[in-house]
């Protein structure tokens, strides 16, 4: 089941795991409604992999959305390996997080991407 945390709260959920999802969102908020089940079924489908999907409260946790820069909601943030992940949106801009609800094949996608990642090797 997913948590609701604090902000506090989340650098040792990030500290524990490989992966963890942090589904930024507010219960006045129709649609972060649509996308929790969702996550649940990601965070069921990939916790034995070492992902955790975590929830965090935008207004509860001001100085969290302010620092991350939270416009919109539900948002969700992406952790690897305890860094906070930025991508590549297909069409050139760099992202630290996802606003909106998309398709489950998405979120499924990325989870994949990043627990299959394997870090690069140093060179000799």
């Amino acid at each position: 089941m997913v948590e609701d945390i604090s902000a506090e709260q989340l650098d040792e959920v990030i500290a524990e795991h490989k992966v963890v999802f942090v589904d930024c969102h507010a219960i006045w908020c129709g649609p972060c409604k649509v996308l929790g089940p969702i996550l649940e079924e990601i965070d069921e489908k990939f916790r034995e992999k070492g992902l955790r999907v975590v929830k965090i409260d935008v207004d509860k946790n001001r100085e969290f959305s302010i620092k991350h820069q939270i416009s919109g909601v539900p948002a969700v943030i992406f952790y690897k390996d305890g860094q906070l992940v930025v991508f590549d949106d297909g069409s050139g801009r760099r992202l630290d997080k996802l606003v909106g609800v998309r398709e489950i094949e998405v979120y499924e996608e990325i989870a994949e991407q990043l627990l299959s990642a394997e870090p690069e090797a140093a060179e000799a």
